[in-house]
């Protein structure tokens, strides 16, 4: 595996890039050779990390991109998925295990949590920032 890499990806908002664009960036990954629950974890969080930045992020505005740059080494994965929205404060999502269970909105944002090693926004909250330490990730 090479030392270092990295790869960028600019998506227009439309959501039914939202496959094609994970394949691209497992493609990319491939190298890895991510265990399957590994790319698993990996692959549902970056779809909804995309998805959350085209729908609400981009609000399905065609002309905007969403930016994702996929970066790895042999300790890390990194993936930064950045929309040209007003950005959020994800401090204020409702919490979708308790008393907003039955909302909608937040499940992704969950899910990045329990899934990922290190979940970070920039201070604006229109780029999240995906950690997967490959150290600790079983291998085949």
């Amino acid at each position: 595996m090479k030392k270092k890499d990295r790869k960028e990806f600019l998506i227009p908002s439309d959501l039914s890039l939202v496959t094609k664009t994970s394949a691209k960036v497992f493609s990319f990954l491939k190298p890895l050779s991510l265990d399957e629950a590994t790319a698993f974890d990996v692959r549902l969080c970056f779809e909804e990390g995309l998805i959350n930045a085209i729908k609400y992020g981009n609000k399905l505005q065609k002309n905007l991109t969403a930016k994702v740059v996929v970066t790895y080494d042999e300790n890390d994965l990194k993936i930064e998925i950045e929309d040209r929205g007003e950005g959020f404060d994800p401090k204020k999502l409702t919490d979708c295990t308790s008393e907003g269970i039955l909302e909608a909105r937040g499940r992704g944002v969950y899910l990045m949590h329990k899934f990922m090693d290190k979940v970070e926004y920039n201070a604006k909250g229109n780029r999240v920032l995906l950690v997967k330490h490959l150290k600790t990730a079983t291998k085949h």
